[in-house]
């Protein structure tokens, strides 16, 4: 039974720590408004086509064809130029974010590196254009938002990405279990998974930077570097930033300029066996050190994310679904960045929290001061039954923010996919009763006007 709850402990260790590292870092936030750019763009796309327009995209999708693709000719390259160049931008935010998260490998084939600079440029061009004002900081008339300097680092093939950086910090999150004040709770199997899995993918961050640094390391230096390469300085967050290079905006240059900075003797030195959370300032100091020895910065968010005060307030019923999901995620991650502001371990170094004393305040979610923004809010328990936070969401907001997360979820799926919709990623309790699926369905096509359905 206890081994049962300490593997329970460590995935839901893991997986938190994913919630708050993307949600507490520029990256993460940035990457959360390239998706609700797209998705906004595409609900555009689908309400200003005419009936005739989107039989023909519905008969053309069920030939294989797709609204938004590279491919020479597509679907909307025959719905005239507003819809041509809408798909250009599309695409470009797909890509953007494809690439910056590691879903798509880098790749550098002669004289289509511009051509690349040109598609990540306008990705932030044309985020901080939608979400000025809002999310991101107002834009004087001459502010434009660009990426220069596309060029590989090491050639083409580098060994890490951001995904894997996540990956790394949550497994190293977990190993705080076997250094806290009750290691003897934790069976030996357990330790010997995890030490298998640290020699694994997710652990190759870990070895790039010892490789880099010259040196061992311990897990809360390769924790303090991944923060660092999670923070770049971005345009419509960072004050005064409209053009960055690419080796100081892409996670994974970040983190190798930071390892290597490790190479200076006393850079950054802290070892769990003295205590298990640096100091604040430590790490603080650290960022500071690196931006003096290679010019890369560390960023922050100097703008207002949201004006939500509650959970509760995200659930708007005047506002479409393109825009629900990104208002709740926006909330959360005002919250975790003013964490960060406060204490910059309480997002660099998660894990921790799991042994030392700060950790108590995540413990009670009945105290009046439950730091709630740190969990996320809807969960899968028990086969699939979907889960939500009662003391902050009532029934009725809670669906309403459920549906607009499927059909949020349901973009990509339909103007850049052919077949039925995906339903993998979402509850399976909810489509395992045919009268729930239809009233989905039905929501879906009244909203989106496109005769496309989840499967039951």
């Amino acid at each position: 039974m206890m081994t049962s709850l300490m593997a329970w402990n460590l995935i839901h260790t893991h997986e938190t720590s994913h919630w708050v590292r993307y949600h507490g870092t520029t990256v993460g936030v940035f990457l959360t408004l390239l998706r609700a750019t797209r998705d906004s763009l595409a609900d555009h796309v689908l309400r200003i086509l005419d009936n005739k327009e989107i039989a023909f995209f519905q008969e053309e999708r069920a030939k294989n064809r797709r609204l938004f693709a590279s491919h020479p000719t597509t679907v909307a390259d025959e719905l005239g130029d507003e819809v041509t160049e809408y798909s250009k931008i599309w695409l470009s935010l797909y890509y953007t974010y494809s690439v910056i998260l590691g879903m798509e490998p880098l790749a550098w084939p002669r004289g289509d590196a511009l051509n690349k600079q040109r598609k990540i440029s306008l990705a932030l061009d044309t985020t901080w254009r939608q979400w000025q004002g809002r999310a991101m900081l107002p834009r004087a008339g001459a502010d434009l938002a660009e990426v220069h300097d596309f060029a590989p680092l090491l050639g083409g093939e580098e060994p890490v990405t951001t995904r894997l950086l996540f990956e790394c910090a949550g497994l190293l999150d977990e190993g705080y279990h076997f250094r806290g004040p009750y290691p003897q709770l934790v069976h030996r199997s357990l330790s010997r998974i995890w030490e298998h899995s640290l020699k694994g993918e997710y652990g190759e961050p870990y070895r790039v930077a010892e490789r880099l640094a010259n040196r061992k390391l311990s897990h809360s230096e390769v924790l303090a570097l991944i923060d660092f390469a999670l923070n770049p300085p971005l345009p419509g967050f960072h004050r005064g930033v409209t053009s960055i290079d690419w080796r100081e905006l892409y996670p994974p240059y970040r983190f190798m300029f930071a390892a290597v900075t490790l190479r200076k003797s006393g850079a950054y030195a802290h070892s769990e066996a003295d205590t298990a959370r640096p100091l604040p300032e430590h790490v603080d100091d650290f960022f500071r050190e690196v931006t003096t020895e290679t010019d890369v910065r560390v960023g922050s968010i100097d703008s207002i994310l949201t004006r939500d005060a509650a959970l509760r307030d995200t659930s708007d019923p005047t506002q479409g679904f393109a825009e629900r999901i990104p208002r709740m995620i926006l909330l959360f991650a005002s919250l975790l960045n003013q964490e960060r502001t406060q204490d910059v371990a309480a997002i660099s170094h998660f894990g921790s929290y799991m042994i030392d004393p700060a950790g108590i305040r995540l413990l009670d979610p009945d105290a009046s001061d439950y730091p709630w923004w740190f969990f996320a809010p809807f969960r899968v328990i028990n086969n699939g039954v979907f889960g939500w936070p009662d003391k902050r969401l009532d029934i009725d907001a809670s669906t309403d923010l459920f549906i607009g997360s499927a059909i949020s979820s349901a973009y990509d799926d339909i103007v850049h996919s052919v077949g039925p919709l995906d339903v993998g990623h979402l509850p399976a309790d909810c489509f395992r009763d045919p009268d729930e699926v239809n009233a989905l369905n039905d929501i879906l096509r009244s909203n989106l006007r496109i005769n496309i359905r989840w499967a039951a």
